[in-house]
């Protein structure tokens, strides 16, 4: 799997990437693509900001309230991702960076890593200073205790 995909990011991006701007050029001119390049650049780092504080302001609120931000979590990767793709020049990389801002996307980008991520882990929450996962209570020290199948954390006497 690594190998196809380090075979996807530095062989065939790369070159639908040329092919884009060749196609890109040739209708429109070198000067006006370039144009074009920045100005989507521009305009997704400026989307950019705003994700980024919109989902800095979730988190915040999702800790104030005591819950632990996963989704913000999630879309804090995802903005980064975007930030990357839109830095390196070119159209196809602008395009998906962009796809990546949008927050529809992002829900379903969410909802693909639940579905593949899910069944890899069951339980996992904090109590007192131990962390309950798939059912063992493990304290700081990485020592683990059974306590049978799932046992909630407001359940562990500390």
């Amino acid at each position: 799997m690594p190998v196809v995909v380090f075979f996807l990011i530095f062989v065939v991006l790369p070159l639908a990437e040329i092919y884009a701007l060749i196609k890109v050029g040739s209708w429109l001119g070198i000067f006006p693509t370039i144009a074009l390049l920045l100005l989507v650049s521009a305009a997704g780092v400026t989307l950019l900001k705003r994700e980024g504080l919109r989902v800095l302001h979730r988190m915040r609120d999702q800790v104030a309230a005591g819950n632990m931000p996963s989704n913000e979590i999630v879309d804090g990767v995802c903005l980064v991702l975007a930030g990357l793709l839109l830095v390196v020049p070119g159209f196809v990389t602008d395009i998906v960076g962009l796809l990546v801002l949008l927050p529809p996307f992002r829900a379903l980008l969410r909802s693909v890593l639940r579905r593949r991520n899910g069944k890899k882990i069951r339980v996992m929450a904090t109590h007192g200073g131990r962390i309950v996962h798939n059912g063992r209570v493990h304290d700081v020290h990485g020592t683990f205790e059974k306590r049978g199948p799932a046992t909630p954390p407001e359940a562990i006497e500390s």
